[in-house]
């Protein structure tokens, strides 16, 4: 099975076993309509019914887990992700693509040469940029833009770029 990660806990809050997490997604309002999450660390998965969930202050979200009843229960958490079977992920509208689904992908010019694997997409303000690493380890930074980004297959994990004058120069 496929996972999300779409929080990290915090900290515990209180003593009667709540957790703060973190939300790391684009729709944190997810959270409300939780009924159940599954605690990630390392190796360690562990599946929990949602009680209760709290918006705080922040960006924060407070979430009370059947099974943690007490602080020291919840301070076992600290750090874990909280993620939802990849089936569980809020759809996107077509065209729009969730970062673990573009990492790993090919990256090739419209011409088919191979430019490398994509790493990572930063997020800035003007627009996204793919992080490419080079067969030859080297790192290249390809602007997500419709001029540049032609077309994107998370199925056939490619993409396919025209790459600005410069772009693939050492």
């Amino acid at each position: 099975m496929e996972w999300v990660t779409i929080g990290k806990v915090t900290a515990p809050h209180g003593v009667r076993g709540e957790v703060r997490v973190y939300p790391l997604t684009e729709f944190p309002d997810r959270f409300f309509d939780l009924a159940r999450v599954f605690l990630c660390r390392g190796e360690e998965r562990s599946e929990r019914r949602v009680s209760r969930v709290k918006g705080l202050a922040r960006g924060l979200f407070l979430l009370k887990l059947e099974g943690i009843d007490t602080r020291d229960e919840a301070e076992r958490w600290r750090g874990a992700e909280v993620q939802v079977p990849r089936a569980e992920a809020v759809p996107l509208p077509p065209g729009r693509y969730y970062v673990f689904e573009l990492v790993g992908a090919r990256v090739v010019t419209k011409d088919g040469a191979p430019v490398g694997r994509l790493e990572d997409v930063l997020a800035t303000a003007a627009n996204d940029v793919f992080v490419v690493r080079s067969e030859e380890g080297r790192e290249i930074l390809v602007p997500a833009v419709r001029h540049v980004v032609l077309s994107i297959d998370p199925e056939e994990g490619t993409i396919v770029i025209d790459p600005i004058p410069g772009l693939l120069e050492e």
